[in-house]
Parts: structure tokens; sequence; C-alpha cells
């Protein structure tokens, strides 16, 4: 618990002077960010070339750095064609997939915050409050009342009791938040509804990043933040809250 109290605290002064400041700073915490966890991924798939590594890596960077929109071109334009010069032991189909859908999806998600916050930084806070709320009560909901398992071959702690504790408490707070800080004039029961749905989607991801560790049967992506595990195990929630979030805005 003390290692996981420190690194939390050390996380903390990291990321919230970025957040705060803004412009290329940030752009950069993140792009640090995305390439740790890009690194986390690829780590399980030791026997990759190391060219398809290294730039991997660099379309990382060109995407956070530069043009998101050169993300999907880049990625299938290299990683693709890679797999004319290798072996199906070294680089076959089921590699090429795997690198190329989380190298998109990180690079995704990671742009997307980039985007909310220098378009409105108190809509990035709404929606990390409302995965930090609805993570931190469905953990101490389920310890103090969980008695039904929610997804028991995914994630045997999760309970059903904890998963509506965390969603009741990942709603009120942000909801009242949104409300104050983003769109005063917003419609309350929309708000409520969407952060609903945003807290919903957070669990799901949660489980999502679960799964892909039982199939790799790990229990964190790395240690990189003791008793944290590593930076995907940190924002598996804020990743589908993030996409989801980007999905709604532009459908309402």
């Amino acid at each position: 618990m003390k290692k996981r109290i420190i690194s939390a605290i050390v996380a903390l002064l990291i990321f919230i002077p970025l957040l705060i400041i803004g412009k290329i700073y940030f752009k950069i915490g993140m792009m640090i960010l995305s390439l740790i966890a890009l690194w986390e991924i690829m780590k399980n798939k030791e026997e990759l070339p190391l060219i398809v590594k290294c730039v991997s890596y660099l379309i990382m960077i060109i995407t956070i750095m530069f043009n998101d929109s050169l993300l999907i071109s880049l990625t299938f334009l290299f990683l693709s064609i890679s797999m004319i010069f290798y072996d199906n032991k070294k680089y076959d189909v089921l590699s090429f997939t795997y690198v190329s859908t989380f190298l998109i999806l990180i690079g995704t998600v990671f742009s997307c915050v980039i985007k909310i916050r220098n378009d409105d930084i108190n809509v990035l806070i709404y929606l990390l409050l409302i995965t930090i709320l609805t993570d931190t009560f469905a953990l101490f909901g389920g310890k103090l009342f969980g008695k039904h398992k929610l997804i028991e071959k995914v994630s045997p702690n999760k309970t059903i009791e904890g998963s509506i504790i965390g969603s009741a408490f990942g709603v009120i707070i942000p909801s009242i938040y949104y409300i104050y800080m983003v769109d005063p004039g917003a419609n309350i029961f929309m708000i409520v509804m969407m952060t609903l749905i945003l807290s919903i989607f957070g669990q799901l991801g949660d489980l999502v990043f679960s799964k892909i560790k039982r199939y790799f049967n790990i229990k964190d992506f790395s240690n990189i933040m003791p008793g944290h595990g590593g930076v995907l195990d940190r924002i598996d929630s804020i990743t589908m809250v993030v996409l989801a979030y980007q999905i709604i805005i532009n459908i309402i």
C-alpha cells in the first residue's frame, strides 16, 4: 500500500502541472506516455523484428507530435508491407494485426486527450473525474458490499454491487462539475445520461484490458509504477471513456 500511495503521488505531481500548463509540454508528456504504453504492448511479442518495433515508435511520435490523421496511413503502409520480408515465425499476419491494432488504439486515444485538453481543460477534468471516481468507488464498494460477481472469468474481484456504487459516484460528482464548469446551460438530464454511459464504458475498458492480460497470463502490463502496474494498467478505463465521449459529442 505504501508503494502504491507513493507512486500515485509522484504520478500526480508530474501529471497535474502538465495538465495545467498544457501546450507543447502536455503534448510531450502524452507522447512519452504513449511510447511507454506501446512498449508495454510490444514486449509481449518479443519475436517482433527490431525494425518493426523502431518504426512503430516513430509512427507514434509523428502521430502525437505532428498529425494524428497520418496514424492509420503510416501504420498500414509500413506494417503490412513488412510482412513480405519476414517468415511467419518472425512476423506474420497475427503479429501485424496485433501491433497495428494497438498502435492505432493508443495513438488515437492520446491524440484525442491532447485535442480535448486544447479545446477545454474542464472537459478533460470531467472525463478524468468519471474514470477516477468510478474506479475508486467500484473498488471500495465491491470490498464492502460486493456479493455477486460481475464477470468472474475476466476479472474475479469485480462485483455487480461495486459496479453500481462506482457508477453512482462516477455520475453524480462529474455531472455537477460539468454543469458548473463546462456548460451551465446544459440539459441536466442529458448530462447525467451521458456521464452514466461514459462511466459504464470506463468499467468496460477495465474489463477489456483485463481480458488482454489474461490472454498473455500477466498480472500487469509492466511495473513502471510500483503498486499500480504500467501505463496501460492506469489508462484502461479512460481509454474507453475518451473514445465513447468522442462518439457521443459527434452524435448529439
